[in-house]
């Protein structure tokens, strides 16, 4: 049996329209699917999701396991099952709503053995896959930035936080699995927007990365995914989420040493974030909600407008929002503010598409 170069992970639940373009675009790896270990976890489907995966199992026994969650532990459950079970030296992760260009593997792979580094990074499109072309053309892939290589010293660590240089995926990366064993890496479970709790440890922890400046990766805009669903009580894991990762930053000791930096970085993922998903993901915003985004923002970071990183940072829409911290608002003026910001915000969103 030949030893796999990469570990890919994908997690499923209720993928059957869209598992089959997903593996397809695996298979289609000019890296050669022989040379990938594709680990699908289904997390406890309850349509016909696993019967698909199987086929695609029994076609590429070598290459393609199935893991089957007995319950659903949502997409960080799965994932920590998949690097579990994760046998090359590198691993990668895909949403299974996702499609990938044929050749990202390969230059990933590549790029990593002529620079090692905790990760490479690509460029992704928001794709709503009804162009007809699945695979982008040549001049549409480059951006126009140069590739890089990034070195960052212990004491840049909280700069390279609010940078936000890489985003929060975890799906345009192709990691050192060591980076999670050393650092003792794992995806909180049974919670949604699991990624911002796990980009945190990324800045933290990552030390060498390489950015490829191209477009590799498909991440499909789809109504329905977890993080566009409207009025859905999940959304309030972003909390949750936050709470952790405010945890995480004390225990560690990151917090004292770039305590500008976390407390930036709050504002942004708690406050700011919240702030969007009570505007565009709940048809009536919650008032009660608003205010404890408010009051656990200025109980958390108390002296926030002196913080270094907040000057410039943000756009007009976001400012608003700050200021929304300081005045004094009634339900009746909320839900004309929230009104008219969901319309700003996607007008805005539109014109970027």
């Amino acid at each position: 049996l030949m030893k796999s170069k990469i570990s890919v992970i994908i997690p499923f639940y209720n993928a059957v329209s869209y598992a089959a373009r997903c593996l397809d675009s695996i298979i289609a790896q000019d890296i050669g699917i022989e040379h990938l270990q594709v680990i699908c976890v289904d997390d406890a489907s309850t349509d016909d999701t696993v019967a698909i995966l199987k086929s695609y199992q029994k076609r590429y026994p070598d290459s393609i396991e199935v893991i089957e969650s007995p319950v659903n532990k949502r997409q960080g459950g799965a994932r920590n099952l998949g690097i579990k079970a994760a046998k090359a030296e590198y691993i990668t992760f895909v949403d299974s709503d996702d499609w990938i260009e044929k050749d990202m593997y390969s230059k990933m792979y590549n790029t990593m053995l002529q620079n090692p580094c905790d990760f490479v990074y690509c460029r992704h499109i928001r794709d709503n896959g009804k162009s007809g072309n699945l695979y982008l053309k040549e001049d549409e892939r480059r951006t126009e930035e140069q590739d890089v290589y990034v070195n960052i010293e212990e004491s840049q660590a909280g700069d390279f936080l609010v940078s936000d240089v890489v985003g929060s995926g975890v799906w345009d990366k192709l990691f050192r699995k060591s980076f999670f064993i050393e650092n003792d890496i794992v995806f909180p479970e049974g919670i949604a927007y699991e990624d911002i709790y796990f980009a945190a440890l990324l800045y933290m922890y990552a030390r060498t990365l390489c950015i490829l400046n191209e477009k590799l990766y498909h991440y499909f805009v789809n109504e329905e995914s977890t993080v566009l669903k409207k009025n859905a009580n999940y959304h309030l894991d972003l909390l949750k989420v936050n709470q952790l990762k405010w945890d995480k930053y004390k225990q560690t000791g990151f917090f004292d040493k770039f305590p500008a930096a976390v407390e930036y970085d709050f504002i942004k993922t708690f406050y700011l974030a919240g702030m969007k998903m009570l505007f565009l993901r709940f048809d009536k915003p919650s008032y009660d909600l608003f205010l404890l985004l408010k009051n656990e923002t200025k109980k958390t970071v108390p002296a926030y407008k002196e913080n270094p990183y907040l000057k410039g940072a943000f756009t007009e829409v976001y400012n608003i929002m700050l200021d929304m911290l300081e005045t004094p608002i009634d339900e009746n003026e909320f839900y004309q503010i929230a009104k008219a910001m969901k319309q700003y915000i996607n007008a805005g969103n539109k014109k970027n598409e």
